[in-house]
This record gives structure tokens, C-alpha cells and sequence, in this order.
């Protein structure tokens, strides 16, 4: 059942004085904590009442011991998918996971050995980086070509850059941070080469349910047959409905030989069956919440007009590309003409304003920066007024 969720986007309580990362680290990462903090991908918005509601009333029993993860969890998720992106999962391909990144890590022990190389496409989410080379495996960067601030893959570089020990690519699908909702003949294309090659595809996919409109995503698995038993797709609710707190995700393997090769690490790994709060949250956001969602995609791309329309008109040296899915917008601020320090400069110490760095998801982000836009208007509105005042103080 989906519920009408009164939800104000523009009232959150204030994370000031709780363990929210993204405000515990302003004095480590910004060297102040004046700064207003937009750069971690979880939202200023009260997670869902369907979903607290859920948890509270597991509070009521007293007794907060192990449990098994019920089929209901799972069945939930593989509602929502059918429903919202038209691609079936079967219960028997789907792993639990605390986190994407957890996943990610496990995928490349069980897919590939030392030495051997997995493919990325820059610039992208810092941990997919990390989880290469962090693992001892050769990480193969294959940059996404830029035009005024659209980004494209480079299939004739992606191809050329495979040799007999790629085994693995990593797809972030919607983008993080370019904002890219890839189209079909782009994800078709891709496929085409990794079957060629015999590369294994991870599709880290968290971003889907926050698409907008004139953009649809399409699940890598549901390409095609032939994609789908190569394809292993990475699940979950903590960007879409704010509980990244409950650490809950998952995974899903259709090969059957696949998931049997990734499920002797998972094992050795020992991820458990998670926490009750994550099952009932997991389980209570997945049935309930799909007007929820359609109502905070509006709010989220009123935030991104708002802040379009600011920058064309008041502070034309930064410009962006509004972004086709996910709640984070890529600014280009090569405009300022400013170097990495000087950018970080400008943003942290005169803007006050807490930002991801572009070149933290690769040198192809340099002078890019990384803002999400998944607060209050109050907190978007605060924000252009601290940098438009520090652009105005530089006369840009």
C-alpha cells in the first residue's frame, strides 16, 4: 500500500549536535565549523514517518536479539523494482549487504585475483577508486568525454584500454557526480564490448528511484539475456528514502555460477542477517513509500532550478548541467579561473560552504565541485547567498 506522506521538505531538525558525518567532520575537512555542509550524498530531510513509524514499533518488543531476515524484505524490493524501473528479480539471485561499497569490495575478491584489472569510468565516486587498488588489483580508468559540461563514454577508449586481465568493470548507473541517467543504446553498447571481452559488469545502481523527468533508468540486467548473466547489480534504499544510518542493501547475482563464486566469499565474510531496525525500515520504505519519493523528486528539482537560475543570473563564471538523475549537481567552476587550492580557498574559507572537491573523483574533476541539493530550499537559499556574496568580494 502507498501511503499520501504529509512531508514538508523544507522542515528538517537540525543534525548539529548529532554524529551526522556530514557535520562532524567540518573542522577536519573544511578547517572550520562555520561552514554549511552540502557535501556528503545523504539528505537534510526527515527520513520518511512510514519508516521510523516501522522501527518504533519494533521498539515495543523488548528484546533486540539476532533475527533472520524475512522473505517479506526481499519481496519488497523486488516489487518496487518491477513496478518502478519494469525489471524483475527472483529471490534466489539477491544477497544482503551493509552497504554498495561492502558489495563492491566482495565482488572484486570473488571475481578477480591480484594483478588483475577492473575498469572505471572517471571522474566517479571516490570508493570505486579505493576499492580497486585497495584490494591489490590494476585499476584501468577509462575518463568520460566532457562537452560544456554533458558527459558521454568513450567506447573506442574503454575497448582499447581492456587486455587479458581486465575482468571486471565497475558502472555507476545514474552517475555519481556527473548526474548521467545513461540512455539504452549507450548501455547496449557497453554490454556489446564486455561480452567481446568476457568482463564481468558491477552496475552500483543506489541512484535509480531519483530520476526526473525526461530521463528514465534502465537496469543494466534488463538489457538483455546475455547482459543479465554477466551482470551484477548493487540495490538499496539509503539514498532514496534518507536511511543510509540503517546500513541495509543488496545485492543481486542471476548467474547462477556467479553467485555461487561470490557466494563463498560472501560467506567467509560473515555480513550476518543485519539489524531488525534495518528489516522493518528496509521492508516498511519499499511498500509505502512511492508517493513519498514522487513528492520529494519535485522538491529536489525545484532546488536544482533554484540554483540554476541563481548562477545564470548573478554568478555566470560557475555554471552546471542540471543533472538527469540523483539529488548531487557537478558544478564547473573552471570559469573562476582558479587553481585547486584557490578553488578550495574560495568555497571553504570565503564561501563557508562545504563542498566535494571535483578532482576527489578524479583528475578529471578538477575544477569542478560537488554540491547536493537534497536539503530544505532554506538551506539551498543560504547557500547561494554565502557564494554569491565571496563572487561578488572577487568581482568574477
Amino acid at each position: 500500500m502507498q501511503l499520501k506522506e504529509s512531508t514538508d521538505f523544507n522542515k528538517a531538525p537540525s543534525r548539529k549536535d548529532t554524529n551526522a558525518e556530514k557535520y562532524a567532520l567540518r573542522e577536519k575537512l573544511f578547517g572550520s565549523e562555520e561552514v554549511l555542509p552540502m557535501w556528503v550524498a545523504d539528505m537534510d530531510i526527515k527520513t520518511p514517518s512510514f519508516v521510523m513509524d516501522a522501527i518504533k514499533d519494533r521498539t515495543k518488543h523488548s528484546i533486540l536479539g539476532y533475527e533472520e531476515i524475512p522473505e517479506s524484505f526481499f519481496n519488497a524490493q523486488i516489487a518496487w523494482i518491477k513496478e518502478r524501473h519494469g525489471y524483475e528479480l527472483k529471490r534466489e539471485w539477491m544477497f544482503y549487504s551493509p552497504s554498495v561499497v561492502a558489495s563492491i569490495n566482495l565482488c572484486i575478491k570473488a571475481f578477480t585475483d591480484s594483478g588483475d584489472s577492473v575498469i572505471v569510468q572517471s571522474p566517479v565516486y571516490f570508493p570505486f577508486y579505493t576499492s580497486v587498488t585497495n584490494n591489490d588489483r590494476h585499476l584501468i580508468k577509462n575518463p568520460l568525454i566532457e562537452n560544456d559540461g554533458y558527459y558521454i563514454m568513450d567506447f573506442e577508449a574503454f575497448e582499447s584500454a581492456i587486455d587479458e586481465k581486465t575482468k571486471l568493470f565497475l558502472l555507476c548507473s545514474p552517475h555519481n557526480p556527473v548526474g548521467r541517467v545513461w540512455h539504452e543504446d549507450e548501455l547496449q553498447r557497453l554490454g556489446e564490448i564486455c561480452i567481446k571481452h568476457d568482463i564481468i559488469i558491477l552496475a552500483d545502481e543506489i541512484h535509480s528511484d531519483l530520476i526526473f523527468k525526461g530521463s528514465k533508468h534502465l537496469p543494466m540486467s534488463g538489457i538483455s539475456k546475455a547482459l543479465e548473466a554477466r551482470t551484477i547489480t548493487c540495490y538499496g534504499p539509503g539514498k532514496t528514502f534518507n536511511m543510509a544510518g540503517l546500513s541495509v542493501s543488496t545485492i543481486s547475482i542471476p548467474n547462477e555460477v556467479l553467485r555461487k563464486k561470490f557466494g563463498k566469499v560472501y560467506k567467509a565474510t560473515h555480513f550476518a542477517e543485519g539489524t531488525v531496525f534495518a528489516h522493518v525500515g528496509f521492508e516498511a520504505a519499499y511498500t509505502k513509500g512511492e508517493v513519498w519519493v514522487e513528492e520529494l523528486i519535485e522538491h529536489i528539482q525545484g532546488n536544482i532550478d533554484y540554483l540554476d537560475l541563481c548562477l545564470k543570473e548573478y554568478m555566470p563564471s560557475i555554471t552546471m548541467k542540471k543533472p538527469e538523475g540523483t539529488y548531487l549537481v557537478w558544478l564547473d567552476c573552471r570559469g573562476l579561473g582558479l587553481s585547486y587550492q584557490g578553488l578550495k580557498d574560495f568555497f571553504f574559507k570565503e564561501s563557508k560552504l562545504g563542498l566535494s572537491t571535483g578532482i576527489s573523483f578524479g583528475k578529471e574533476g578538477e575544477g569542478f565541485m560537488r554540491i547536493n541539493l537534497a536539503t530544505p530550499r532554506s538551506t539551498v537559499e543560504e547557500a547561494v547567498s554565502r557564494l554569491h556574496e565571496a563572487y561578488e568580494a572577487r568581482h568574477f
